[in-house]
């Protein structure tokens, strides 16, 4: 009967493998069909799908569109008016000479000019003017290139956690199926009476709880996938693969690239060109200061009609033009404060930039420092893995031979599932500590 109740046992273990195999088989045959999406095909959906960079694009596009000389002031300017005025009135007049009129009047008179204004002299405010909707657009260009920089880095982190996740899921279903063959063993020795019912209900625990740990990451590469679909600006329910390793993890050399990031960084870019037009500011301000000097002309005509009074009708038509000359000579200090606040402007800004530099020197240096230290954790880690996998298969051996104890084998697979859990994390963080060092450098988004 007992011999019965084992062979029961390993029937009902073989069904189960069976089945997994089953379930495995056609899933794997759905992920055959399934899309493989490599990290360059994220990053350039992204950016051709991701609604905040359109609004970005937008953006610099009107920037770009405001850039042109006569929007600063060049040239001159040319208008047309015209005018239509009427009146009409009860009129009532007695003459000496006896004669009365005493009749409804109207009068009409139609005008209209051509006009030309042009600026010769504004003590360089026009070149200012342009030079700063050149800066302003560059601007908007590097906010487009930090908007895309921002989402590739998530769509990475994002790609990079599902990477993690699948790691996750591999290296649970692995350690499961030894947790399977631990609770065969226990249940076989308690049923022949070798073992304790015990050790078989611990076994029991701790399978289902590592079936609990797989079925809470396999929601959460679900949930990540979503993420990443939201990031694509795609159907939230596409399912898709990764690909496994998107880093080589090279050398990188510190003093390159700190070099790189005082050219490339786009922070510090950005704040560079605010510096420069402060600068501007500066310059527009002190040429308030300077002599005006205008072109002004005039082509009008203008009639005029009436039916009372002496004069019944009247045509004019004119040319005028002439200079015009201004410049402040005492305005209470205003046009000097106004100067004077502009400068310490410029001073915050440039403080604000070489604060910066420090600061993206610090963290790219920090930032470089982490990389190389997870590089050599990720080496021990893969070393630790291997050794703590063949310790638990050694172990394993052992219970099946009779020649450990449960709490021998138990540590072995605690063991293993640490050290695989590591390996898993390491290896998550190199990619992480890359991302940050290629953002800081400047080499994330060209």
């Amino acid at each position: 009967m007992q011999k019965q109740r084992n062979l029961n046992s390993v029937l009902s273990l073989l069904m189960y493998r069976l089945f997994v195999l089953i379930v495995l088989a056609s899933s794997g045959s759905g992920l055959i069909a399934q899309e493989v999406l490599t990290a360059g095909e994220a990053i350039e959906i992204a950016l051709e799908q991701n609604l905040g960079i359109s609004i970005a694009r937008l953006d610099q596009e009107m920037s770009e569109m405001n850039v042109f000389k006569s929007n600063a002031g060049y040239g001159p300017e040319i208008s047309w008016d015209a005018n239509l005025n009427g009146l009409v009135n009860r009129v009532n007049q007695n003459f000496l000479d006896g004669r009365v009129v005493n009749r409804f009047g109207r009068t009409y008179s139609p005008s209209t000019g051509l006009n030309l204004d042009w600026l010769l002299l504004d003590g360089g405010q026009r070149e200012n003017t342009f030079e700063r909707l050149q800066k302003i657009s560059e601007v908007s260009s590097l906010e487009t290139q930090l908007a895309m920089q921002d989402l590739v880095e998530q769509v990475m982190e994002s790609y990079f956690e599902i990477i993690r996740l699948n790691a996750t899921v591999q290296f649970l279903d692995t350690i499961i199926v030894y947790y399977e063959d631990r609770l065969s063993l226990t249940e076989e020795r308690w049923r022949v009476g070798r073992g304790s019912k015990l050790d078989y209900l611990q076994s029991e625990t701790d399978l289902n709880a590592q079936l609990s740990e797989l079925a809470f990451n396999t929601n959460a590469l679900k949930n990540a996938k979503v993420r990443l679909n939201n990031l694509l600006n795609r159907d939230l329910n596409i399912d898709f693969e990764v690909q496994e390793e998107v880093a080589l993890h090279p050398d990188y050399v510190l003093e390159e690239l700190l070099d790189q990031a005082m050219v490339q960084n786009q922070d510090l870019t950005i704040m560079t060109r605010l510096r420069d037009i402060s600068i501007l500011d500066e310059q527009s301000a002190e040429a308030v200061r300077q002599p005006w000097l205008s072109f002004s002309s005039r082509l009008g005509y203008s009639y005029n009609n009436s039916n009372t009074g002496f004069l019944q009708s009247s045509n004019n038509a004119s040319l005028s033009a002439g200079f015009n000359a201004s410049w402040i000579i005492y305005d209470g200090k205003r046009m000097r404060t106004q100067v004077e606040i502009a400068k310490i402007n410029t001073e915050k800004v440039e403080t604000e930039r070489e604060l910066l530099m420090t600061q993206i020197r610090a963290d790219l240096t920090a930032a470089y420092n982490n990389y190389e230290s997870d590089k050599r954790l990720r080496t021990f880690e893969e070393e630790n893995s291997k050794i703590a996998e063949e310790n638990l298969l050694i172990s394993l051996e052992k219970f099946r031979l009779g020649g450990s104890t449960i709490l021998e084998l138990n540590e072995a697979q605690r063991s293993y599932l640490t050290s695989a859990n590591r390996l898993v994390e390491a290896s998550h963080n190199i990619r992480m500590s890359e991302l940050r060092l290629l953002r800081l450098s400047g080499n994330l988004v060209r």
